[in-house]
């Protein structure tokens, strides 16, 4: 029996397996109308999810969005913005900068505003970075914020509870869990995303979905320093070269093989990220000389491969 994801197999390994190359959460309790700031942190995807009260959401150039109780939002591409129980309210610094309680490497608590009134609201708030070029691929696409309700990611409704008692009655090991279960919050919300967006998809996410250019995508995902040209591109795709060409530009927006580049530096970041040497994501990747890949990928990224692995210290 085939399937709606058959034809999408690599896409579905790489989104709903991904690994987390980074991550950072603060369990957040604000009263008194007040507000943070958010900074900007590149290739970062930072999340809000609402456990009690409301909060809003504010992304320089968009009107405030309301986030009601079990509701979750994503600001990809690591945009700054404003987090407060009002619009408007008065704000009180950068969140990474104010005094909170650390309960372990990456998990903190943060009390803002009045101390001797009730939290208005209750929230979980992060900023994660994945290990996965897909993610890093997705994120390019999506809009500056995206907001999933509860009733589109039901596992969350599970967890909440879970991680709320994890962060009122601390326990022995509580960061461990705490970390695990707001890792578990993200990668559901990402699956509820893919799951709604799926018939208005854009740029590979929907060519992977096309039951002729999913083959390609998934080829150039599994082994992105193979020697691709136009000619096996289009062979995998089962198409002529120049009707696959018009195809996949008309689909993804790029044409294939540029496509194969932006694939190649997504993947090769991932490996500089993770501590390879230049040489050998070179070598991974595909190319011939170390030079060869160090301009591919300044010109490509506007980096240099240098910068991104100083970035990783």
């Amino acid at each position: 029996m085939t399937m709606p994801w058959d034809t999408a197999d690599d896409l579905t390994t790489a989104l709903f397996h991904v690994r987390m190359r980074g991550a950072f959460y603060c369990w957040t309790e604000a009263s008194g109308g007040a507000a943070v700031e958010m900074p900007r942190i590149d290739h970062t995807l930072s999340f809000h999810i609402v456990d009690a009260g409301t909060a809003w959401l504010e992304v320089d150039g968009a009107a405030p969005l309301q986030l009601d109780p079990g509701t979750l939002a994503l600001v990809p591409r690591g945009l700054g913005h404003r987090i407060s129980c009002r619009p408007g309210g008065p704000l009180l610094g950068r969140a990474d900068q104010l005094p909170q309680t650390m309960i372990g490497d990456s998990f903190s608590v943060l009390r803002i505003g009045s101390h001797d009134a009730d939290p208005e609201v209750r929230l979980l708030c992060g900023v994660v970075a994945f290990d996965s070029p897909a993610v890093e691929g997705m994120l390019e696409i999506l809009p500056p914020v995206v907001d999933v309700d509860a009733d589109e990611y039901p596992v969350a409704r599970a967890l909440l509870p879970l991680l709320r008692e994890e962060m009122a009655v601390p326990r022995p090991g509580g960061s461990a869990m705490a970390t695990r279960l707001a890792d578990l919050l993200v990668l559901e919300t990402v699956r509820a995303w893919i799951a709604r967006e799926e018939a208005t998809a854009s740029g590979w996410l929907a060519a992977a979905r096309d039951p002729q250019l999913g083959r390609v995508i998934a080829a150039v995902q599994r082994s992105p320093g193979h020697p691709w040209s136009l000619e096996t591109l289009a062979s995998v795709a089962r198409m002529s070269r120049t009707s696959f060409a018009v195809r996949f530009t008309e689909v993804v927006g790029v044409a294939p093989m540029a496509f194969v580049g932006q694939w190649r530096m997504r993947v090769g970041r991932g490996l500089l990220l993770r501590g390879d040497s230049v040489a050998a994501v070179a070598s991974e990747l595909g190319y011939g000389s170390e030079a060869a890949f160090r301009r591919a990928y300044q010109r490509i990224t506007g980096e240099t491969p240098g910068s991104v692995r100083r970035s990783a210290r």
